[in-house]
């Protein structure tokens, strides 16, 4: 990633905004969010209870997430997209409150929210990318591990 990079990982627990800048994560602006898909389900459910009087099963939640489609009536599946796009408002505001312009700095989301920014948000430009693959913070691990383990292998064994 050349240049300056926005990595927004959305996850169940917490939205992390960690600035790359030629390759290299700059610490110092990294972010946590205490906001993630969890929190976001939890409102879904209070405000189907609050209007409906009824909650959701949370893998109903998820396919709306992951698909945008799910075997809900109406009155649920307005109620959970409303919520799902206000939640990606809240991630592009946090991201505007630290001073990032979304329209003109590469946002690359990632994490169990992309899906959801992709398919929610409101933001649609040229610079902002999607990495919908759940296991990719995984698998960006297991490459760093690789990496470290061939450049140390005379120091381990």
């Amino acid at each position: 990633m050349p240049g300056r990079v926005v990595v927004v990982d959305i996850g169940s627990w917490t939205i992390d905004i960690m600035p790359i800048e030629n390759g290299k994560p700059n610490e110092a602006e990294c972010i946590t969010s205490q906001q993630g898909l969890i929190r976001c389900m939890r409102i879904i459910n209070e405000e189907c209870n609050r209007q409906i009087g009824q909650e959701l099963e949370e893998n109903v939640i998820q396919q709306v997430m992951a698909t945008g489609e799910a075997a809900l009536p109406d009155k649920y599946m307005n109620i959970v997209k409303d919520c799902l796009r206000d939640f990606a408002q809240k991630v592009y505001n946090t991201l505007k409150e630290h001073g990032y312009n979304l329209d003109v700095i590469p946002i690359v989301f990632v994490g169990g929210g992309a899906a959801v920014m992709r398919l929610f948000g409101s933001h649609d430009s040229g610079n902002i990318r999607y990495i919908e693959d759940i296991k990719a913070n995984a698998k960006g691990y297991e490459q760093l591990g690789r990496v470290f383990l061939a450049k140390h292998r005379d120091q381990i064994g």
